[in-house]
């Protein structure tokens, strides 16, 4: 089969290759866990994942955790080679006992390294569902890992309530839009900070108040926009000198939810002590398996409801052909996108 690989570290459009490769299949996954090196041998009584599809895959999303595994920054490491890829969708042509239901449906799946979804078929893993009704490939490739991120952060995690008011950093991007229309749908006022005119007027569309991050301090027009009050939480996926300086507008017993770390891993420091603010740790990986699909199907329901009162809608705003892949990867890499890249595998 066509895939995508990655054997060295740097930049995707020097380390992504397409091969041909052995198609994965049931038996490379018997005796498998998923190890902080990518996927490894059983061993010290791990144990196995037992609930995995193989996916004939139709289509997969771009995020820029694809862009820092590639560069090796990546908090968690992978062994090489590996096919990239955190998602998609796909139908399902072979499956473990327990998904066997699966079989023949269209679902969408986390997947993981070395089977990532930049190739024709992957292995999708543990989280997975039926894609609703209605919803095409594209929308579906970009719509789980989004989507119950930021549901996890802002809900489950945040606790974001009806009147408060919440600053949601790198807003343009996959998990930003969609912590910014799960803020509104709970009922908070969103102030989106944004990097250009643009991507101002996308995160308007949504419904928040757009703060450009290019044309001054964006804490001086937070202030502005709050009457100088500030906020109640500041929903983080960037971390960095942005997430850091975010903190100046959280009011006392604020709460800095860390949901991402795109522009780099920030310290703890002294605001949390002498200011009263609360540090909310958020990913979905930091379960227990039974746990962690319990959440994971609990955000599901919520999600599909949201979807059919059309409180919510899947961020895939451009779609590329597979042989597009590096060169996509690139315009995410320098934040030229917004919301999900999708890529037509199929």
């Amino acid at each position: 089969m066509r895939a995508w690989r990655v054997h060295g570290f740097g930049e995707p459009k020097e380390t992504f290759v397409l091969e041909e490769v052995p198609e994965p299949t049931g038996g490379d996954l018997a005796g498998l866990t998923m190890g902080l090196a990518g996927w490894e041998p059983l061993t010290d009584g791990k144990q196995p994942f037992t609930d995995w599809v193989v996916l004939q895959m139709a289509a997969a999303a771009l995020a820029l955790p694809d862009v820092t595994t590639s560069r090796g920054t990546y908090p968690v490491p992978v062994a090489r080679p590996y096919i990239p890829g955190q998602e998609g969708v796909g139908t399902v042509i072979d499956a473990s006992a327990p998904r066997r239901h699966l079989l023949g449906k269209r679902v969408a799946a986390v997947t993981m390294q070395p089977w990532g979804s930049l190739a024709e078929r992957s292995v999708g893993i543990s989280t997975m569902f039926e894609v609703p009704d209605g919803m095409g490939d594209e929308d579906a490739a970009g719509f789980l890992i989004p989507a119950h991120t930021a549901y996890h952060a802002a809900v489950r995690r945040g606790g974001v309530a009806r009147g408060e008011t919440v600053l949601v950093l790198g807003a343009a991007g996959g998990v930003g839009s969609a912590v910014v229309q799960i803020c509104l749908a709970q009922g908070a006022r969103v102030v989106a900070v944004v990097g250009g005119e643009e991507k101002a007027a996308f995160c308007a569309s949504l419904g928040a108040e757009a703060v450009d991050h290019s044309a001054g301090p964006f804490t001086a027009a937070v202030r502005q926009l709050t009457e100088g009050r500030g906020v109640d939480v500041v929903i983080d996926p960037v971390q960095g000198e942005m997430g850091a300086t975010s903190r100046d507008v959280l009011v006392p017993d604020g709460r800095h939810v860390v949901c991402g770390h795109a522009g780099g891993l920030i310290p703890h420091d002294p605001h949390f002590y002498l200011r009263n603010h609360t540090i909310v740790g958020v990913t979905l990986g930091g379960y227990p398996r039974e746990q962690m699909e319990q959440i994971h199907a609990e955000t599901h329901a919520a999600l599909t409801q949201w979807l059919a009162e059309g409180r919510y809608r899947p961020m895939v705003t451009r779609t590329v052909d597979f042989e597009s892949v590096p060169a996509a990867m690139t315009d995410v890499a320098e934040r030229r996108t917004m919301g999900r890249v999708a890529v037509r595998v199929g």
